[in-house]
């Protein structure tokens, strides 16, 4: 699962962990220690929850074929 690091005062997200073995708690242990805040002051500060995807993300279900999208003509000089 991942989580977010979110702003209080804007809920901007400041940082996704990409770590599939952390819990929640363990996600905000990882975010405190990485602030070098204490608990006190990091929750006035910063929300911890699980990842929410953008809505302006596309969607990941189909694969990009880059090489389909490349031009075919060569950068000769």
């Amino acid at each position: 699962m991942k989580y977010q690091l979110v702003m209080k005062n804007t809920r901007e997200v400041v940082t996704v962990t990409d770590r599939q073995v952390f819990g929640l708690d363990d996600a905000k242990s990882y975010y405190i220690r990485m602030k070098q805040l204490k608990e006190e002051e990091f929750d006035k500060l910063y929300i911890v929850e699980e990842y929410k995807r953008p809505n302006s993300m596309p969607p990941l279900d189909r694969e990009i074929e880059w090489w389909k999208e490349e031009p075919k003509k060569l950068d000769d000089f």
